[in-house]
């Protein structure tokens, strides 16, 4: 195994060793304990052509509509961010040099008092002056990103989604074609990188990890280069992967059900043999 790799699932296991342990013996498992081959690209040019016609379209909108609830741990109780609203732009970006689909992602500022320096999609939450979520989404992304509302083709909105300790968020779909990310301009204050990572790299079986929190659920990693896709943003990100690609294209990395895996609890700490209690004095 690769140090990168044991890096990367130490990295990913937030909480305890166990998952580490679990996560090593799937991989040794898997490839007899030798260094994994280099990822094959698992969409060809007509795949892209496939995903953004308007049939596929219109089945990825129905399941983003027809999600089911996010399971909470029963123990978790909620608090004041879940009583607000907030809409994301899943960007579908379609490179003008080489056609290639990618998922538009940003790097908050390190000075956001919440989620600091994280990946995310570009959105925010609902104000007055919003119309739509379709409308809080385009807002939030020329407001973060200076990418104009006339440059996305938009397909529309997901489901309302609950998860714990976050705003409800809406998730709205978009396509932008002959897309280069020199066209963006950061508004620094709340971003500091922007970038798009290619669907491929997203279902290569080297880019797919999971994390477990403390609070009782399991959520799902992305690792592509430097970049640690999770939180709600792994979620979403694994969400839409679901919907937008057909059965047949959907990899095995994708197919993997993400279980709680239970916490590995220490035995109670025994007496040492030669420590001397006051009972043991008494005659």
């Amino acid at each position: 195994m690769s140090l990168s790799l044991l890096k990367n699932v130490l990295l990913t296991s937030k909480t305890n060793h166990s998952s580490c342990l679990v996560q090593l013996l799937r991989h040794f498992a898997s490839t007899g304990g030798q260094e994994s081959a280099a990822p094959v690209k698992l969409l060809v040019p007509a795949d892209y052509e496939i995903l953004v016609t308007p049939e596929n379209r219109e089945h990825c909108l129905e399941k983003l509509r027809n999600l089911p609830e996010f399971p909470r741990p029963k123990s978790m109780t909620s608090n004041k961010h879940e009583k607000k609203i907030a809409s994301v732009l899943v960007a579908l970006c379609q490179d003008r040099d080489t056609n290639e689909l990618s998922l538009l992602y940003t790097r908050r500022s390190r000075h956001l008092r919440r989620h600091g320096y994280q990946v995310s999609f570009p959105g925010g939450q609902l104000d007055e002056q919003d119309k739509s979520f379709v409308d809080c989404a385009l807002r939030e992304t020329e407001e973060e990103i200076g990418l104009p509302r006339q440059r996305i083709e938009v397909w529309g909105e997901g489901k309302q989604i609950f998860l714990p300790r976050t705003s409800a968020i809406v998730p709205v779909v978009g396509h932008i074609q002959n897309f280069h990310i020199s066209e963006l301009h950061l508004n620094l204050d709340e971003v500091e990188e922007a970038f798009s990572i290619p669907l491929n790299s997203l279902m290569a079986s080297t880019a797919t990890r999971h994390t477990q929190f403390r609070a009782g659920y399991s959520g799902p990693v992305f690792m592509v280069d430097n970049n640690r896709i999770w939180g709600i943003t792994g979620y979403l990100t694994q969400v839409f992967l679901h919907c937008l690609l057909p059965k047949n294209m959907l990899p095995v990395s994708l197919k993997t059900n993400i279980k709680f895996i239970r916490p590995y609890k220490l035995p109670p700490k025994q007496a040492h043999p030669h420590h001397h209690h006051q009972s043991d004095s008494k005659n």
